[in-house]
């Protein structure tokens, strides 16, 4: 009989510590959401925030080659624009990247060419084992201009050889190597590049 008592009263304490823990579990859980939500909200309202109508948005184009240019300055009130969700929505292309500061935004656009002072640039490199010509300045192969068919790699001395592979990895090189890089095998424009085309015999040299 005792030993039955004994059981009955294990088994009740033992509940009530189940319980407790379900109970404290729900609080936690309880208190989890609750902290969500409150993160929700305040982001909501972040997004939907009113923006003054002098709100300044800047507007840059980012270039293949890295350079930057400021394009335009305009205001929420002249393109309609009252909400910072509205101001996503306006410039939402893949392109485009939005900062969002306390009085002005800053929208980044990133196309597809060279700033308007290296547009111009030209260099030697190479594709499919072909000596070849690129626009925009050393380092960035992002445009194939033409292949020269004439000047196959085996054509060419072992140290132009070298150094047209270095330019085909113009960033990995040391800052003493990209210098003498661009001076052998970057130009100002077409014209300078033709005259060393015409060259190359004595450029390997």
């Amino acid at each position: 009989m005792l030993l039955r008592f004994v059981w009955i009263a294990a088994g009740g304490v033992m509940g009530a510590v189940l319980l407790g823990i379900l109970i404290m579990g729900g609080r936690v859980q309880q208190a989890d959401s609750g902290a969500v939500l409150s993160v929700l909200q305040v982001f909501a309202q972040q997004v939907q925030a009113t923006l003054p109508a002098d709100f300044v948005i800047k507007e840059e184009k980012i270039y293949l080659c890295g350079d930057s240019e400021e394009t335009a300055r305009k205001t929420a009130a002249s393109l309609g624009i009252k909400t910072a969700r509205e101001l996503q929505d306006a410039y939402n292309g893949s392109e485009y990247t939005t900062e969002i500061f306390k009085d002005q935004a800053l929208v980044k656009q990133k196309v597809n060419d060279f700033c308007s002072y290296h547009r111009s640039f030209r260099h030697l490199g190479i594709h499919n084992n072909y000596l070849a010509v690129y626009q925009g300045p050393l380092g960035y192969q992002h445009k194939l201009l033409k292949v020269e068919r004439s000047f196959p790699m085996s054509s060419l001395s072992a140290a132009f050889q070298v150094k047209l592979q270095q330019a085909m990895e113009y960033h990995r090189m040391t800052p003493e190597t990209q210098a003498k890089l661009r001076y052998e095998l970057e130009f100002a424009n077409e014209e300078a590049l033709n005259a060393i085309l015409e060259n190359l015999d004595e450029m390997q040299d």
